[in-house]
């Protein structure tokens, strides 16, 4: 089963936590051949973790799980501390296979997303 995990830094503001369910759910919507279950999950302050959403996903028979960094930069935690938790997942799972989407900020047509958004204000 293909899985997809969004995974946001998490906030100590439960609005901006609100804001990834929902964004999860929307992406539920919207996929149905390409992922077969799609999850949310946090890096720091609340929850699901990475490693529990990881558990969650493949109790529920994911065989293949992309992470997808909710994150606009390739900063510590994109470039570092998500490939440890993942490679860790790996390890603890060598029947699943794993893949890490690049962050929001590297997503080629980026440019244009900021100009349509900007010229809408």
């Amino acid at each position: 089963m293909k899985t997809l995990i969004i995974l946001a830094h998490g906030s100590r503001r439960e609005e901006s936590n609100q804001e990834i369910v929902e964004l999860t759910n929307k992406v539920k919507t919207l996929t149905s051949s390409e992922f077969e279950q799609v999850e949310y999950a946090y890096l720091e302050v609340v929850s699901p973790s990475l490693p529990e959403a990881i558990d969650s996903c493949i109790n529920n028979g994911a065989t293949h799980i992309t992470v997808f960094p909710y994150f606009l930069n390739s900063g510590n935690h994109v470039k570092r501390d998500i490939p440890e938790m993942v490679n860790t997942a790996k390890e603890n799972y060598p029947q699943c296979s794993f893949k890490t989407s690049e962050c929001i900020g590297m997503i080629e047509k980026m440019p244009n997303y900021i100009l349509e958004l900007a010229t809408k204000t």
